[in-house]
């Protein structure tokens, strides 16, 4: 059985409305907030009247109205059980305040928190958290607003109240009360946070980054391309110079970003690449009789050499490495006759030793008169009487002795 009033007979019954709600809480409460909760009242007296939303019947936004019952829940008046879907409690208006309104000292500071953290309000329960943020933790009212923007940029404006109140406790802990402290401590937290204190770590520096590192930084992230992972990938490149800096990481990623190579797993091939010529060039200088570990230089000058469709095979290289071992200058001489092969595109041991044996034969002429004589160490070559030698036979390329 269903008996009910029709809408037109229960808008013309009454809402009875406790007169201490005229004389103590109407006169500090704006006109939204009085419409608010006396079209509340009467949708909780005559259940059917919500049909029609109450932001919809009083023309509000449902933010002013969510405004609204925060401010008579901070009175005491009602009690806000659930954000969304907004479900309110009324109470009636002799219930003792002290269970369920805000303070007297903390209205402003209220005010401010629900600017800040709107369209969200915080229930009661939520509330005497946030007053244990003060009340217990000795935190400044402004270092707790400053706590919970800090909190929402965290963990978005959703964030858990026993989230804060954690957060809360570890910076009284660390002895940040007020507001100063809280945005020194917050400025601290981004320069950690931020992706050159990071590469400073990765090379065993403690200190924090300098505001120019963090503009690099920043750049190569935003106009280069290059994110966290992909500019840690490249820090192991400078761990074998004595200081390494973020000028000398800039110069490497400037190249890498001029072959198009921003991604981590780029770089990770491009170094495994580099890795491996590294070792090859170290190959080389053995067989060319060389103590010495090669140049990043040399290793760029040797990779020229095997470089694509046509590069010269290794095993090639090596050959001609070995024929260098008694020069002046060996790598010098391992240049030219890697240069003279690429030109007549040697490509197999067989073609190199040939052209070893007729390289030879044609310094025949010239070893053949060194026999007996002293050597310049200098040039290596035979000293003799400058009017007897020819000219073809002593303008010879010193990269190649």
């Amino acid at each position: 059985m269903n008996i009910h009033f029709s809408p037109e007979a229960q808008k013309r019954e009454q809402t009875p409305v406790d007169n201490l709600f005229f004389s103590e809480f109407m006169p500090d409460a704006d006109g939204e907030a009085v419409k608010v909760y006396l079209y509340g009242l009467m949708q909780c007296r005559f259940p059917s009247m919500g049909d029609v939303s109450l932001p919809e019947a009083l023309n509000l936004s449902e933010g002013a109205v969510q405004a609204a019952f925060v401010y008579w829940q901070s009175k005491g008046l009602v009690r806000i059980l659930k954000d969304e879907p907004l479900e309110v409690e009324y109470l009636t208006v002799e219930q003792p305040a002290a269970t369920t309104a805000v303070p007297l000292k903390y209205q402003s500071f209220i005010r401010a928190l629900n600017e800040l953290i709107a369209p969200r309000r915080f229930n009661m329960n939520e509330l005497g958290h946030i007053y244990d943020c003060i009340e217990t933790f000795h935190l400044e009212e402004r270092t707790v607003l400053e706590l919970v923007s800090h909190c929402m940029e965290e963990k978005g404006k959703s964030v858990r109240v026993q989230y804060i109140v954690t957060v809360a406790k570890s910076w009284a802990d660390a002895g940040i009360f007020t507001y100063k402290q809280a945005q020194e401590y917050i400025a601290n937290a981004a320069v950690r946070k931020h992706g050159a204190t990071a590469v400073l770590r990765r090379w065993n520096k403690r200190r924090s980054p300098t505001l120019d590192e963090m503009a690099m930084y920043d750049r190569w992230v935003k106009e280069w391309g290059f994110d966290d992972e992909a500019i840690l990938a490249v820090c192991p490149r400078l761990t074998n110079t004595s200081s390494p800096s973020f000028e000398a990481l800039g110069d490497r990623l400037r190249e890498l970003y001029e072959q198009n190579k921003v991604k981590a797993e780029d770089i990770q091939a491009d170094s495994a690449s580099i890795s491996d010529e590294r070792e090859f060039a170290r190959m080389v200088f053995a067989r060319m009789g060389k103590v010495s570990m090669p140049t990043r230089d040399e290793v760029r000058q040797l990779s020229v050499f095997l470089e694509g469709s046509d590069g010269l095979p290794r095993e090639v290289v090596l050959l001609a490495a070995e024929e260098c071992a008694d020069a002046e200058r060996p790598f010098g001489k391992l240049k030219a006759i890697l240069k003279e092969w690429a030109e007549r595109k040697i490509r197999t041991i067989e073609e190199a030793q040939k052209a070893l044996s007729e390289r030879q034969t044609a310094f025949q002429p010239v070893d053949s008169r060194r026999q007996g004589r002293s050597k310049n160490t200098l040039l290596n070559y035979a000293e003799t009487d400058p009017a007897r030698v020819k000219v073809e036979e002593i303008s010879l390329d010193l990269d190649e002795l």
